[in-house]
Parts: structure tokens; C-alpha cells; sequence
């Protein structure tokens, strides 16, 4: 069988299925959420203001996707550990939490990230710092049962590219978002950037190498961009040794890459 037809038939582990439930859950609210950004011109911090929570969901739709893809690679002694179960629960609850709260919020015309105005939004904030944190968390914890067990068959290059693709995204995910969260400001930017400077449509993010959330996508978007590479390459004809060695090379420059973005952002900032 294969992993997606693995991903989506797993009677015997139900917490797996979990993962599937949460993306049917999100398409519907994504299917709402692009209904009112087309009927619903209310603006919010410049932009119409169904945007953001229309990426959150896109963003959280493709990770839990990932996650049960790639779940679906480990044994069955690991994926029905007890550990690995109360993780999904967990993740699976923090991805639903963000985009219900950032819908919210929209829909109020309110900030939800960096928005302490009162003691609810405040409190509501922190917790999303700590969905956020989870669902990192997961990821990397998902990646590191995949090396594990890719150190014992050595047969693998996918196994190897969604290891490092899981563990080094979220390190990477969890410095520049702590940053980012350390200093209270959404972009870091907004209140020094021209005005006239370009912004790449649907993203918003600006071209001037100022704006930090440019890094954070890449950041965290390795996690499915390493697997999709290893694949690719199997597809070529590359062979095993050769994948491997690929991979490492690749992490290691997709990694310098990353904290270029991000060092750049900061310089300018």
C-alpha cells in the first residue's frame, strides 16, 4: 500500500484518522473563509481582512496533511506508541485552536496576533503562542522518530528527507518565531517600511529583505519541501547512497539560506 493510501486507511490506529477529520474540518472553514473574503470588503491593518485567516488555514491544512503522510512511514510500534498518540490529540486541538481564534478575531475586525488590548485578547495570545509552540513540537518529535527509524533500515531516502525536514524546519521555525514573538511586533516593519516599496500579492510580504516572514515560511515550509525533494529524486534515478548524500548537502545550504533571509531582515530592520 501506498503512503498516501496508508495516510488516509488506518482502521487499527484511529488516532491517525484524527489528522484527516482535522483537514476536512479546516476545508470547510477555508471554504466559508473564501466565500466572505470576496463578499466581505471590511479592511484590517490595510488588507481585507479574511486574508489572514484564509492563509492560516491554507498553512494549517498542509501541515496536518504532512504530518499524517508522513506518520504513516513509521512502524507500528512506533506509530501506536503512546507518546506518538497523545501527540496528535494535542496538535491536532492546537492547529483547530489557531485558525477558530484567528477566524474570530477577523470577524471582529480585531488583531489576533501582538494584540494585548484587553485581558481576554491578552490571554488568547499567549495561547496561541502555546498552540504554536505544539505544533512545532510535534514536528519535531514526528522527525525524530523518523530518524530513528531510518537508522535502523538504511533503506530509505524518504525516511531521511522528512527526518531532516521535520527536525531542522522546526528549529528553525521555533528561532525566528521566538523572535518574532520576543519583540511583540507581527512583521517588525510595518512602522519603518516605505510606503511605495512592492509586496508580493496574497503573501503581502515586502521585497525590500526587511520583512522577517519571509524566512519563517521558508523556515517552516522545509518540512514539506525535503520530503517532495527526496521524491523528486527517486523519480530521476538517482541512487540511494547518492540520495543520502544529497539530502545532508542540500540541509546544510537550505539552513544557511534560511538564516540569511533572516539575519538580512534583522540588519535592515
Amino acid at each position: 500500500m501506498s503512503v498516501f493510501a496508508t495516510a488516509f486507511h488506518n482502521d487499527q490506529q484511529k488516532h491517525l484518522n484524527l489528522w484527516w477529520q482535522g483537514v476536512l474540518f479546516l476545508i470547510v472553514f477555508l471554504a466559508i473563509n473564501i466565500v466572505l473574503y470576496f463578499f466581505d470588503n471590511r479592511l484590517l491593518a490595510d488588507e481585507i481582512l479574511w486574508i489572514k485567516p484564509l492563509k492560516f488555514e491554507m498553512s494549517i491544512i498542509i501541515h496536518f496533511i504532512t504530518l499524517a503522510t508522513l506518520a504513516a512511514l513509521l512502524s507500528p510500534e512506533k506509530r501506536n506508541s503512546n507518546i506518538w498518540k497523545g501527540m496528535t490529540y494535542v496538535v491536532v486541538a492546537a492547529g483547530l485552536f489557531e485558525v477558530l481564534y484567528i477566524f474570530l478575531q477577523a470577524a471582529r475586525e480585531r488583531e489576533s496576533h501582538y494584540n494585548n488590548a484587553t485581558i481576554v485578547e491578552s490571554v488568547m495570545y499567549g495561547l496561541m503562542g502555546i498552540g504554536a509552540l505544539a505544533l512545532v513540537i510535534g514536528s519535531f518529535y514526528l522527525g525524530c522518530l523518523l530518524y530513528r527509524q531510518y537508522q535502523s533500515e538504511r533503506s530509505s531516502a524518504l525516511l531521511l528527507s522528512s527526518a531532516l525536514g521535520l527536525t531542522i524546519g522546526s528549529v528553525l521555525t521555533l528561532i525566528i518565531a521566538g523572535y518574532l514573538s520576543s519583540v511583540q511586533a507581527s512583521y517588525l516593519m510595518d512602522t519603518n517600511v516605505d510606503v511605495d516599496v512592492l509586496r508580493l500579492p496574497i503573501f503581502s510580504w515586502y521585497l525590500n529583505g526587511q520583512d522577517l516572514r519571509i524566512p519563517h515560511f521558508f523556515a517552516t515550509h522545509m518540512m514539506q519541501i525535503f520530503p517532495l525533494y527526496s521524491l523528486w529524486l527517486s523519480r530521476q534515478g538517482v541512487s540511494i547512497a547518492d540520495c543520502k548524500t544529497r539530502l545532508f548537502y542540500s540541509a546544510g545550504i537550505y539552513s544557511l539560506f534560511v538564516m540569511l533571509l533572516f539575519m538580512t531582515a534583522l540588519a535592515m530592520n
